[in-house]
C-alpha cells in the first residue's frame, strides 16, 4: 500500500509535467510541487516590487529556469546570506543541461541573472521522495550583491507557521480549474503550518519504514478551507479514520491558507523569529491523497485544491550539510561559526537516469 501511496504520486507528478506547457512557457518540474493555490486572484499574491513581510523584502526567492534532456522546467530557490549560495530541491537540480537563475522577478523582469558554477547534491538523494534527502546547494557564478539573502532555521520548526514563496503555477482556491501559468512572471506566496513530520505520518497510516525521514525531517502540510473546514481538513480527518493522537491538524488559516503547486519545487518555507525571516523548508512534494468517500478534496483536476498535502524538506535536519557546501569566500569565513565546519564534506551524488 505504500510503495502503491508513493508511486502513484509520481505518476501524477509527471502527468503534471507533460501537460503543463502553455504559450511557450517552461513545463513545471516533474510537477513535485510548489507555488499556490490561493483563495482569491493569484494577482492578490503576487510578491510585488517593494513588498514587505515584517520589514523584510523577498527578492532573494530565485527563479531556476532549466534544461534537461525531456525538456524546459522551472523550479524555485532561496538565497543565501552571503550572496553566493541557492537551496533548492535535490529533485530540481540533479540532471540539467543549462540552468539561468533569476532573482527580484517582477512581472516577468529579473533585477540579478545568474549562472551555476557548482551543484552539490545531497548524498542519500536517489529519486525516492520521503526520504528527508531532497535538497541540494547551488553555489552561483557570481555573487548577488544587490539582494539579500537568508540566514537558516536551525530548529525543528514542527507546527509553526509558515510563509510560503515560490515561482510556480497558480489558480483560485475551491476552483476546478487547473493550476496553469497565467500569472507568470511573479513570485507568489502564501501561509501555512508544518502540523506533522513525514515519519509520524507515513508510520501512522501506511507502518513503519526505515526509509522514511532517513536523512532529515519532512514537513507536511494540508490545504484547508475557508467556507468548509471540516470537511477539508485533511490531516485531522486521516488522524481520526486511523484512531491516532500522533498528530492534530488546525482547520487552517481563512484567507491566508495557500498550498504549493507545479514550480514552486525547491521554493522556501519561512519562519518568523522575532527578528528575521529564516528558510526552514524546502518545497519537495504535493499530494492529492484524500479519497473522494471521505469528501475531502474539491477537484481531482487541480493540484492544489482542498483536502491535498504538500511535503517540505526540513532545513535543520541539514544545518552541517548546507554549512559545508555553501562556503563563503575566504574573506567572510571568520563570520560563520568554526563548529559549522567540523561536519566536513558532503559528497555529491547525482540521480542515476
Amino acid at each position: 500500500m505504500k510503495n502503491f501511496f508513493k508511486l502513484a504520486a509520481l505518476a501524477s507528478a509527471l502527468v503534471l509535467a507533460h501537460g503543463a506547457q502553455a504559450n511557450g512557457l517552461e513545463l513545471s518540474r516533474d510537477g513535485q510541487f510548489a507555488t499556490s493555490g490561493n483563495q482569491s486572484a493569484p494577482a492578490n499574491w503576487r510578491v510585488t516590487d517593494g513588498m514587505a513581510f515584517n520589514g523584510t523584502t523577498f527578492d532573494g526567492v530565485a527563479r531556476l529556469n532549466f534544461a534537461t534532456a525531456a525538456g524546459n522546467y522551472v523550479c524555485s530557490g532561496t538565497l543565501l546570506a552571503g550572496g553566493y549560495h541557492v537551496v533548492t530541491a535535490a529533485h530540481c537540480a540533479d540532471d540539467f543541461t543549462a540552468m539561468t537563475i533569476r532573482f527580484g522577478v517582477h512581472g516577468n523582469v529579473a533585477k540579478e541573472t545568474r549562472g551555476v558554477a557548482k551543484v552539490d547534491i545531497h548524498s542519500g538523494w536517489t529519486g525516492a521522495l520521503g526520504t528527508g534527502s531532497d535538497i541540494a546547494v547551488i553555489r552561483l557564478d557570481r555573487r548577488v550583491e544587490s539582494i539579500q539573502g537568508f540566514n537558516i532555521s536551525t530548529t525543528n520548526d514542527l507546527g509553526k507557521n509558515f510563509l510560503i514563496m515560490g515561482h510556480g503555477t497558480t489558480t483560485t482556491g475551491g476552483s476546478s480549474t487547473a493550476t496553469n501559468w497565467g500569472d507568470y512572471g511573479w513570485a507568489h506566496y502564501g501561509w501555512n503550518t508544518a502540523e506533522v513530520s513525514g515519519k509520524n505520518f507515513n508510520t501512522t497510516v501506511f507502518g513503519a519504514d526505515p526509509n522514511d525521514d532517513k536523512y532529515g525531517m519532512e514537513y507536511i502540510a494540508d490545504y484547508d478551507s475557508l467556507t468548509n473546514k471540516a470537511n477539508h481538513n485533511t490531516l485531522q480527518r486521516i488522524a481520526d479514520a486511523y484512531g491516532t493522537t500522533n498528530w492534530s491538524s488546525s482547520q487552517g488559516l481563512d484567507m491566508d491558507e495557500a498550498l504549493i503547486a507545479g514550480g514552486d519545487s525547491g521554493g522556501g518555507d519561512f519562519v518568523w523569529n522575532g527578528s528575521e525571516w529564516l528558510l526552514s523548508g524546502v518545497h519537495s512534494w504535493g499530494w492529492q491523497i484524500c479519497p473522494t468517500s471521505w469528501g475531502c478534496d474539491i477537484s481531482k483536476a487541480n493540484s492544489s485544491s482542498w483536502g491535498d498535502l504538500s511535503g517540505s524538506t526540513a532545513v535543520f535536519s541539514h544545518a552541517g550539510f548546507i554549512a559545508a557546501n555553501a562556503v563563503p569566500e575566504p574573506t567572510t569565513l571568520a563570520l560563520v561559526p568554526m563548529a559549522l565546519f567540523a561536519i566536513g564534506a558532503v559528497r555529491r551524488r547525482r540521480q542515476q537516469a
